[in-house]
């Protein structure tokens, strides 16, 4: 069946061409929805909720979309302000061997079909001919040993994230990252596994129940990258909460890069000064610590 426009003046906004000729294959629902929502209302100013209730997807879904077409160049973000980037700025297409569109495993090897089974007994689920392709693609294009290929698709499974698409975004992922051994994997997924628990452990000390958004989830991994210590994380958030009276991420980001700054990695390092039989808190800026000593003034 050929399709074309019987009227081609359709009121129409532009989509780049590098997103369709390198980046479609790899884009998830949600990113083409984030994508083709801000083109379209370029000129508007949108906050995060609009724009999830709009796509009928998670304002962190928003927040993970915009970071990769950032990541991907198809927009700059500067001070809070996305920039499409002129197509001289192109995205390369990904290069990689063709393969059929098709397969039927009957047509695999022996050890090809070994895997599959082995996959299907620990997800519990078979394989549909979308994910057959995916495995058939991270075993012939990507160059994954089957080895590699079952470990993958058991941490995705292990996170509830055993699809299609999940499986191919973070096989190309991992493919672009240079990891393509199973050891190579295996510390990977030890790091996300880390992370994931982290997470979930300053979750509950934060008591918020909702995912941290991707900025947050940046700044987690810029302390982490820092090597400042969990209980360090959660004593600038203890702080935060007796200053500010809620939690805010940027406040504590402040904290905690100053503490990165003056080498302290623990609450141990932390050495709290007397003043007027009050604590000084390190970390805080000299007008945050005049701003408190005015209110602790003020309640003598």
């Amino acid at each position: 069946m050929k399709y074309q426009f019987e009227d081609t003046r359709m009121p129409c906004f532009s989509i780049p061409n590098r997103v369709v000729d390198g980046l479609l294959n790899i884009a998830t629902g949600a990113q083409l929805k984030v994508l083709m929502y801000l083109l379209r209302y370029s000129k508007l100013a949108h906050e995060t909720s609009d724009i999830a209730r709009f796509c009928n997807i998670s304002p962190e879904e928003v927040e993970s979309a915009i970071g990769f077409w950032v990541k991907e160049n198809v927009f700059a973000l500067e001070q809070g302000k996305l920039r499409l980037i002129s197509a001289v700025k192109t995205v390369q297409p990904r290069e990689l061997p063709k393969v059929r569109p098709t397969i039927m495993l009957e047509e695999t090897n022996e050890e090809f079909r070994g895997m599959v089974a082995e996959i299907q007994r620990i997800t519990g689920k078979i394989i549909n001919q979308p994910m057959l392709m995916v495995l058939y693609n991270m075993t012939e294009n990507l160059r994954f040993s089957y080895e590699m290929t079952v470990q993958m698709a058991a941490y995705c499974n292990s996170v509830d994230k055993f699809s299609a698409r999940y499986l191919e975004t973070m096989s190309i992922e991992w493919h672009d990252d240079g990891i393509n051994t199973f050891e190579q994997a295996e510390q990977k997924i030890c790091q996300l596994e880390d992370t994931r628990n982290l997470q979930s452990r300053l979750k509950r000390a934060f008591g918020i129940t909702t995912n941290f958004s991707a900025k947050q989830r940046e700044m987690l991994d810029n302390w982490v990258g820092m090597g400042l210590t969990e209980e360090l994380i959660i004593e600038a958030y203890n702080r935060c909460m007796d200053h500010k009276g809620k939690m805010t991420f940027a406040y504590m980001n402040r904290i905690l890069e100053n503490w990165g700054k003056l080498g302290y990695k623990k609450v141990a390092d932390i050495r709290e000064e007397v003043h007027t039989g009050r604590q000084q808190h390190t970390g805080l800026s000299e007008l945050e610590k005049l701003s408190i000593g005015m209110m602790q003034g003020d309640n003598k």
